[in-house]
């Protein structure tokens, strides 16, 4: 005689309670999202510093390199010039990736070791978070992978070409003043032969000068004359 089955009575399962996906990965765990206004105003932010860094690095390239004048040759030499020193910037991808860090590992990590849920923050003492369903496991640590380089080259590069323009053009509006200056001399006082003159800030260490016979030329710093009356500042 078989005997009959007893019905067990399944424990009610709240109607808050959040479905965990059957996916879920344990480790790591579902990284909370990096609100986009914080993302976008430190990529403008190092696009602007980066520009600027770019922006002198072109000027004192220029200086170092001597020339005088937009010919294409000193262009090409000046933007390379100023990519091989912008490079630098290439090993700062904990500061790119600031936002990622800190919203998706560092904020993570420290809720983590409190007994809370990584993503969300909730007291979660349990397996599985029961506000955001995110499994209880330590959170990944911070590591630069192809995506921090990706990023990183998306900011540098734009951001070179923008700085080496700005120089190039704050140079031009530099040289410029120098031949108006010279302009001007010659025709207040005909017999001046020579003249010569520091570069703005921060090519201050390099001259340009003009003679009669020569006109105007640039002079990287091991060749330009020394600083006396004749030069004015």
């Amino acid at each position: 005689m078989t005997t009959p089955a007893v019905p067990v009575d399944t424990p009610a399962v709240p109607a808050n309670t959040p479905a965990v996906p059957a996916n879920m990965p344990v480790d790591p765990v579902n990284m909370p999202a990096v609100p986009g206004r914080v993302v976008a105003t430190w990529r403008i932010l190092l696009i602007a510093l980066i520009t600027i860094y770019c922006t002198l690095a072109t000027l004192v390239v220029r200086g170092l390199i001597g020339g005088f004048g937009l010919g294409p040759v000193d262009c090409f030499v000046i933007a390379i010039s100023t990519l091989i020193a912008t490079l630098a910037v290439l090993p700062m991808g904990a500061v790119i990736d600031l936002p990622e860090a800190l919203w998706q590992h560092w904020i993570p990590e420290r809720r983590w070791r409190a007994g809370r849920c990584p993503t969300c923050g909730y007291d979660a003492h349990r397996t599985l978070c029961p506000e955001c369903g995110t499994p209880f496991a330590a959170p990944v640590a911070y590591a630069s992978d192809w995506h921090t380089l990706r990023r990183t080259l998306w900011i540098v590069f734009p951001s070179w070409a923008m700085g080496v323009a700005a120089g190039l053009v704050l140079m031009h509006f530099d040289e410029r003043a120098f031949v108006s200056k010279v302009d001007s001399m010659r025709r207040s006082e005909p017999e001046l032969r020579e003249h010569s003159n520091t570069r703005a800030w921060p090519a201050e260490f390099a001259t340009m000068t003009w003679t009669a016979g020569r006109g105007f030329a640039g002079l990287p710093p091991f060749e330009s004359p020394k600083t006396d009356r004749a030069i004015d500042k």
